[in-house]
């Protein structure tokens, strides 16, 4: 991976973790407790040693894995991976509106010199 985007990637989730602590720390200066994330799979047992990994909010089973370790290890990555997703969709739609906005500056611009290119 390139140099500069493993720096930026660094920088990024060096924020993420300042923004954890700075939550933290606001919780414990007003003497509140921390709201808990809910997770978004269940692992549930199957039997005979195997796990299934349950979306909580649909119900819907994401696989079955061998082992508790691993059943919560696939969840975690689940996870991590819903909210990377997020996060790139958030991103993703303000980049569209940012490309929206700049066809219509430039069309703006060109109809502009298409009037004054046709005047004598």
């Amino acid at each position: 991976m390139n140099h500069t985007i493993r720096q930026k990637q660094a920088v990024l989730q060096a924020l993420r973790d300042r923004f954890a602590m700075s939550t933290t720390e606001m919780y414990a200066m007003i003497g509140r407790e921390e709201p808990v994330k809910a997770p978004r799979f269940n692992v549930v047992p199957l039997g005979k040693n195997l796990f299934d990994v349950v979306e909580r909010s649909t119900g819907v089973s994401r696989g079955a894995r061998t082992g508790h370790d691993g059943a919560c290890q696939y969840a975690d990555q689940l996870e991590h991976n819903a909210d990377f997703f997020a996060a790139a969709k958030a991103t993703s739609k303000r980049f569209g509106w940012r490309m929206v906005r700049w066809t219509a500056g430039f069309s703006a611009l060109l109809v502009l010199f298409a009037y004054y290119g046709a005047q004598p």
